[in-house]
């Protein structure tokens, strides 16, 4: 169509662009002069679609100033005036309408929602796949996580060690396997279970990983431990304490293909434990952030904390619906319901806002230190999203050490954030 239209002669219209310079001047081409009701019937299509325009950017302002409204009246303690905000923006929430409307109808209509996510579920799998390939979220910081984990093991050693917060479908590790096999070195991958994670995955993800490993020639072990059997084991053994062992501690939360949320309290306990096997052993400390710092911001009131995350998943929104055809608005309501919606609710929103305050000053004290961030990182960053070509860019932030920060953005909205750590006492980086 694009080459057909190409091709044709110029049109009148634009034969002499000096006599046609109003929407009269068109209408007075397309028409006999004589015909003035055909005239004034395109003038009035052309008003109504004006006004529809405006009256969509009136209500998304409207719901928009009443989000904000809701966000200070929690921040003052006016939990009733609250409430009723609330049943004013359900009034104008709508699960299929534009971008702001999803957004709230997912903050808090939580029971209306099941329905849609019960279908959804039928496809997870493949929609799963779909999501992660399509979108460069997890890939990003999977990708910048294992880099910087595999540029930081020793020559030396003969085993590498990772300790996983989330081992999921474990679809990071692939091109790390991949590179210790290549190094000659056996792996070990230790998944962290939680009190929540009674219907895990664990067993299949072991499996698929252990048949990838075997084809490669590598020795890999995969196993699964609670924070508290972890502590044991090195209370009674010193974990990592071994001169030929690597370690590496990765943490990846709130990215939307996880479609699960932790809280703040249990990354704390991780990044703990994590630095405390460390003291006394050389390794690194990946962290992959889906949710805008809504954990490491310092955010002095919830209406601020609210206004920068509803931001954030505006921005995320906008970037799925760029990547999906209008004619596949069913397929991304359903990424959205799976994916993205379960970041999306008032009570969490709340809950990490109050969790981050009482852990502010927690990660200042953890004894971490900034591992940079390489220009070779940014350069294929920039790379796997297309940056220049797509709305999607890279950045390299300072984070909470010196340029340790990788930053997925989305026109200029941070999306993913990627953190390298190394503890204090020991220094990998030189």
């Amino acid at each position: 169509m694009i080459s057909s239209e190409s091709s044709m002669q110029p049109s009148p219209i634009y034969s002499d662009p000096q006599n046609i310079n109003t929407l009269d001047d068109v209408c007075r081409w397309l028409c006999d002069d004589d015909d003035h009701q055909e005239t004034e019937e395109i003038q009035s299509v052309v008003t109504v679609g004006d006004v529809m325009k405006e009256s969509e950017s009136e209500s998304q302002m409207g719901l928009q100033n009443l989000l904000e409204a809701y966000a200070d009246g929690i921040s003052m303690g006016q939990i009733e005036l609250s409430k009723v905000i609330v049943r004013c923006i359900n009034e104008k929430t709508n699960p299929s309408g534009q971008i702001l409307e999803r957004l709230a109808f997912n903050l808090f209509q939580n029971q209306a929602e099941e329905y849609l996510k019960e279908e959804s579920m039928r496809n997870l799998k493949m929609a799963f796949r779909v999501f992660y390939d399509i979108f460069p979220y997890g890939r990003f910081a999977h990708f910048t996580a294992n880099s910087i984990i595999i540029e930081s093991i020793p020559t030396h050693v003969e085993s590498v060690h990772i300790v996983d917060f989330h081992l999921g479908e474990g679809c990071q590790w692939p091109p790390l396997i991949e590179a210790v096999a290549r190094m000659n070195k056996s792996l070990i991958i230790t998944s962290i279970k939680l009190d929540q994670d009674q219907d895990s995955q664990f067993d299949q993800t072991k499996m698929n990983l252990c048949n990838f490993a075997k084809s490669l020639g590598l020795h890999l072990k995969i196993q699964e431990m609670g924070m508290a059997q972890m502590m044991t084991e090195i209370n009674q053994r010193n974990l990592g304490s071994e001169f030929n062992q690597f370690l590496a501690f990765n943490c990846m939360i709130g990215l939307p293909h996880m479609g699960i949320t932790r809280t703040t309290t249990q990354v704390m306990d991780f990044l703990k434990l994590a630095t405390r096997v460390l003291a006394n052993k050389k390794g690194i400390i990946t962290v992959g952030d889906g949710e805008e710092g809504a954990r490491t911001g310092n955010y002095s009131d919830f209406s601020s904390f609210f206004n920068k995350t509803l931001a954030h998943y505006k921005a995320l929104y906008e970037s799925i619906e760029w990547g999906f055809p209008s004619c596949l608005n069913e397929g991304r309501m359903a990424m959205e319901t799976l994916f993205v919606s379960p970041f999306i609710k008032s009570e969490s929103w709340f809950q990490k806002w109050d969790e981050g305050r009482e852990n502010m000053g927690l990660w200042q004290n953890l004894g971490l230190k900034g591992v940079k961030m390489s220009m070779d990182r940014w350069i294929e960053g920039r790379e796997l999203v297309k940056a220049g070509e797509s709305p999607y860019g890279i950045g390299i932030g300072i984070g909470r050490g010196n340029g340790n920060e990788m930053v997925l953005e989305w026109r200029g909205v941070p999306v993913v954030r990627v953190f390298a750590w190394v503890v204090i006492q020991q220094d990998i980086c030189d």
